[in-house]
Formats: structure tokens, sequence, C-alpha cells
């Protein structure tokens, strides 16, 4: 979805507008659960992070500054998830029966997306699901505080290792 069209959820949403926040719900809700998922690295809290995202949208929208809204709910997203790890004390090592989300339909893809992952850096990682959810450079920065120009090298290191473990890639 569109940052204007998210921008214009999120005006609908500060009028109180539930419709609105079901809409961008249902447009964000994967990306969230995936971010949330790269640092908790558990199914129920990721859950319970993407249900609490939302509700911070709904209390919070009026301190949002039609910025960037991706960035802007991501963030949110990030320091729940981060505030859940501190909570918990998350061991952070990759579980043995995840389940990235619903577009990873059969099993031995799931298997093999998570074995690849698995061989990259945390950062690496979350740079990697992001940007398949459809974030850019500029917002995957913005969202983990880091130089876009970071982002876009750790992404492209990132890509190599996975074109080598699957075979695609150059012996170097």
């Amino acid at each position: 979805m569109e940052n204007s069209n998210l921008n214009d959820l999120l005006r609908r949403i500060k009028e109180k507008d539930m419709t609105a926040l079901e809409e961008i719900y249902s447009a964000m809700k994967n990306c969230v659960y995936g971010l949330a998922f790269t640092y908790t690295k558990s199914h129920s809290d990721s859950e319970d992070i993407v249900q609490d995202t939302f509700l911070t949208v709904w209390k919070k929208c009026n301190t949002y500054s039609e910025n960037n809204p991706k960035a802007w709910i991501m963030t949110i997203a990030k320091n729940l998830s981060i505030n859940c790890i501190k909570k918990n004390k998350i061991n952070l090592e990759l579980d043995e029966n995840i389940s990235y989300n619903e577009n990873f339909e059969s099993t031995a893809n799931t298997e093999m997306i998570k074995s690849m992952l698995s061989n990259l850096k945390d950062a690496e990682c979350k740079i990697v699901v992001m940007y398949s959810h459809g974030f850019s450079h500029a917002e995957i920065a913005e969202v983990l505080s880091l130089p876009c120009s970071t982002v876009r090298w750790k992404y492209r290191n990132a890509i190599k290792k996975l074109m080598k473990l699957s075979g695609g890639g150059k012996n170097d």
C-alpha cells in the first residue's frame, strides 16, 4: 500500500474511523508480524505484538506527523518487539519450528528458507525480511536506525550469501 493511502487511513483513524484501522491492519499485519518475528523468534509473541502495534496506532495516531507511515508503524512494532525481548528475556536463537509467514506455502520451501535465513546475521535477516515485504532501503534504514548506505550494503551482502547457499552464487 502506498504511503499516501496509509496517510489517508491514519487521518481517518485520528477521527476514530474503525474501518480505516481495519484497512491499515489488513495492509500491514504481515509486515509487522515478519518484523516482530525476526526479533522475538516466537509466533505467539509476534501475534501479540501485531495486535499491540495496531492498538498503539489507534491510541497514538494524534502523534503521527505524516512523514512516513510505514516507518512509523514499523518503529512501533520494533519498539514493542524489543520491549518483549527485554520483558521475557527470550532466547534469540532460531526456533526449529519456524514458519515465517503465510506466504511460504510448502513445508519444503519453509524449511529451505528457514535454513538459508539462519545463515545470515540478525541485521541481515531483518533487512531481507523487511525488503521482501515491500519496504524500501530508506524505510528499513529509518525503522532500524541505520544509515541507508549500511542497509543497502548489508542487503547486498545478505543476497550474495543467499545466492551462494542456493548454489546460484559465484564460487569466489
